[in-house]
């Protein structure tokens, strides 16, 4: 087993620098912390835990919480996020531990989750308007940060996506396209992304002079069932919309499976936007025809989460750890001119 004496040889460094630099001590610069981090993997150099948390009072160890314990077996592009935050943290010396709320209440499974383990630091998921966690940790001074972020005035670090311009782009695409009936089927409005995207839908409309009963926002759950039973109540009769805004991958493949009973080909007769958050096993590329989306991978936030939590617990304010990634609008060949017949 590599020592860190031999860690520090190699380097050329002093004991005392590696350890500080492994230990996460502010007082050792970026550059030569990474240095020792590269040189710790490569060496297969593993710090004592025990000691490690007796001289610093860290476990080096992150929680991150689950809604639903259901996530990681009905989401596998979620395992992939959870397998790159690990494989993150790994690389800065902290392993991840995973909890879940098991009877829904997840106030509750978070403070008893805290209450029993020893993490420096927690990664919270899909918060709601307003989420009552998000105030509890702010309240207990805990290092956090939030994959997204809700709809409250609480200064915390958070790493979300643009979620009013997955609305704005879309909408403002099917209008240049001449659509003026145009449905959104978004995610239940409690969840804190679902509702920003609901609101910058309505104020595109307003500000693009739709008439607010062409376009309407539907809900149901991000499931292909779920979107093809909806679908097929929308699609019907004189007054149906032109063009649907879904909010995911999975929606708008049900959106295809009801238009396809209903006769109805998308592209011309039905436009079709979904946001892709690069859900495994459902490649929009390969939807017939191809899916046109707002993109932004859900794996794409894993380096930069596994960052901010990491600079949390090393004392860095919340303030400066506030980031929101842009989405890029891809055409295919699922959105169109409305069909005039």
């Amino acid at each position: 087993m590599t020592t860190l004496a031999e860690v520090s040889k190699y380097l050329g460094l002093s004991m005392a620098t590696v350890s500080r630099a492994i230990n996460g001590y502010p007082e050792v610069n970026e550059k030569t912390r990474q240095r020792v981090v590269e040189a710790a993997d490569k060496l297969g150099y593993r710090p004592n835990k025990v000691a490690q948390k007796l001289a610093t009072g860290k476990s080096k160890m992150v929680g991150i919480m689950l809604q639903s314990p259901d996530e990681l077996v009905c989401a596998p592009t979620f395992l992939s996020e959870l397998a790159h935050i690990t494989n993150y943290l790994g690389v800065n010396g902290y392993d991840l531990l995973i909890n879940s709320s098991l009877q829904g209440d997840s106030l509750q499974a978070l403070k008893k989750f805290v209450s029993k383990s020893e993490v420096d630091g927690l990664i919270i998921k899909a918060p709601m308007v307003n989420d009552e966690r998000i105030q509890f940790l702010v309240e207990k001074k805990i290092p956090f940060v939030v994959h997204g972020h809700d709809t409250s005035d609480l200064e915390y670090a958070y790493f979300d996506i643009d979620n009013a311009s997955v609305s704005e782009q879309a909408l403002a695409f099917l209008h240049q396209l001449g659509h003026s009936k145009v449905a959104f089927i978004n995610s239940q409005e409690s969840l804190a992304f679902a509702k920003t995207r609901s609101d910058a839908f309505r104020q595109k409309w307003s500000e693009l002079g739709l008439e607010s009963e062409q376009c309407e926002i539907f809900h149901c759950t991000p499931e292909v069932t779920a979107g093809r039973e909806l679908a097929a109540e929308l699609l019907v009769g004189e007054t149906r919309p032109t063009a649907v805004v879904c909010s995911s991958s999975k929606v708008a493949y049900g959106v295809y499976m009801a238009a396809a009973e209903l006769g109805l080909k998308i592209g011309s007769d039905l436009s079709v936007i979904a946001h892709d958050d690069g859900i495994q096993h459902f490649d929009t590329r390969e939807f017939n025809p191809p899916l046109t989306v707002t993109h932004s991978p859900l794996t794409n936030s894993s380096e930069p989460i596994a960052n901010t939590i990491v600079k949390l617990i090393s004392g860095e304010s919340p303030a400066q750890l506030q980031t929101t990634s842009p989405v890029d609008l891809i055409v295919r060949g699922s959105t169109g001119k409305p069909n005039s017949n």
